[in-house]
């Protein structure tokens, strides 16, 4: 059990990292968000098997053929979680998107009643709550007026609420996947539904504007991509081996990504060197270091009791 704990707080890590790195590439390199996906799309294609192949190429292999439902879920609702995801970093902080998505177990809970009938009692409903009011504190920013904080004024909650949804759809098949494949295997074919589906999207979302500005802003881009799409490879690699052995417990450490983003967005906002990604006053930064330990305290507190179900 120790080790999952050190996995999930490094892969947290990593993905808090992965957060600004984005914001920061949608600030002043690639700001068409679509077009900076594609990039990614297609740099991704290439990395993460090469990635795979120089540091387990034992497990580079053509899967068997029930994985594909598990990656077809599992990239389909992830691609389209980064989609909005991304088209928040253009409008709102990595410091209240990474809290936000943090809090992925909620949304199981409810799922479960609806579907199945399932009812935890009180005490996990009191715990959702808790990680809910963290989610909107790390919201919070100069413009958004307390009493709005939970009216449809606030739409950097509701858009992260949206890809905390996506991706808790998409994770939970991983721990199944992995018991016909190693996470490293499982997360290249998944990657390559991801890019499928985002070549299928095309028509829809992929124009003139997007070709226009992959064309000219990929060189300046592509640089601190690599590096986002080298934290992408390792977060997914810890986070999916701690899936194989606990969804549950591994969500709840995961909350963990939201304490280190709004730390780094403070310190960012201090720094010369910040990149002007992040500007708040200190009571912003306090506000959501609050939220940030609600949601982790509440979410660890979540996978606990659902671990013991």
């Amino acid at each position: 059990m120790e080790l999952i704990v050190y996995y999930v707080v490094i892969s947290s890590f990593l993905w808090s990292i992965f957060t600004f790195t984005v914001k920061y590439v949608l600030s002043s390199k690639m700001k068409n968000f679509v077009s900076l996906i594609y990039l990614q799309g297609l740099l991704i294609i290439f990395m993460f098997p090469l990635l795979s192949f120089i540091i387990v190429p034992e497990q580079i292999f053509l899967p068997p053929i029930e994985i594909v439902p598990y990656a077809l879920i599992s990239g389909g609702t992830s691609i389209l979680a980064y989609l909005l995801m991304y088209y928040g970093l253009t409008k709102y902080d990595a410091s209240s998107a990474a809290p936000i998505v943090s809090i992925q177990s909620i949304f199981v809970i409810p799922l479960s009643f609806i579907f199945l009938g399932e009812y935890y009692g009180p005490i996990v409903t009191f715990w959702i709550l808790i990680a809910i009011i963290g989610a909107v504190m790390t919201s919070w920013d100069e413009k958004i007026k307390i009493r709005q904080l939970i009216s449809p004024k606030n739409k950097a909650l509701w858009i992260f609420l949206m890809v905390a949804l996506l991706y808790a759809s998409g994770n939970v098949v991983v721990k199944p996947a992995l018991g016909f494949v190693s996470n490293f295997n499982f997360l290249i074919w998944r990657q390559f539904v991801w890019f499928a589906v985002l070549v299928a999207l095309t028509p829809l979302i992929f124009h003139e504007k997007e070709r226009t500005c992959l064309v000219k802003d990929w060189k300046s881009a592509i640089v601190p991509l690599s590096i986002v799409i080298f934290l992408q490879f390792f977060g997914y690699a810890l986070m999916f081996y701690a899936f194989g052995i606990s969804v549950q417990i591994t969500t709840g450490l995961m909350a963990t990504t939201g304490l280190f983003a709004v730390i780094m967005g403070f310190l960012l906002s201090k720094s010369k060197v910040g990149f002007g990604i992040e500007k708040h006053n200190t009571r912003i930064y306090l506000m959501r270091l609050v939220g940030a330990l609600l949601i982790l305290f509440a979410i660890y507190e979540l996978s606990l009791i659902l671990a013991k179900i």
